[in-house]
């Protein structure tokens, strides 16, 4: 079973499914980069919130007396991520 390039031309209906895949491909385009993008404003998000409120933990945590290392790592491994993630998106731009 020979599966290369054909020895004809390409007649009408070939020319449409070629088309049709193409047109096909860039809207998965479109609809994957836009999802990719809600995702990356989502963890954003995310990870500031959880920056946030864990450096305002551990620094509640200092002022009393209590362990304060946990929440305070949990911070800055959340800012670094941030930080990466923002790294990501304006390197991609």
């Amino acid at each position: 079973m020979y599966t290369g390039p054909r020895d004809e031309e390409p007649d009408e209906r070939d020319l449409e499914l070629l088309r049709y895949e193409r047109e096909r491909r860039e809207r998965a385009r479109r609809r994957d980069a836009a999802s990719w993008r809600i995702i990356a404003w989502v963890m954003a998000g995310a990870l500031g919130l959880l920056a946030y409120d864990s450096g305002g933990a551990a620094l509640d945590a200092h002022r009393a007396g209590r362990p304060w290392l946990y929440p305070a790592t949990v911070s800055a491994a959340c800012a670094l991520g941030l930080l990466a993630l923002i790294a990501w998106a304006l390197r991609r731009r």
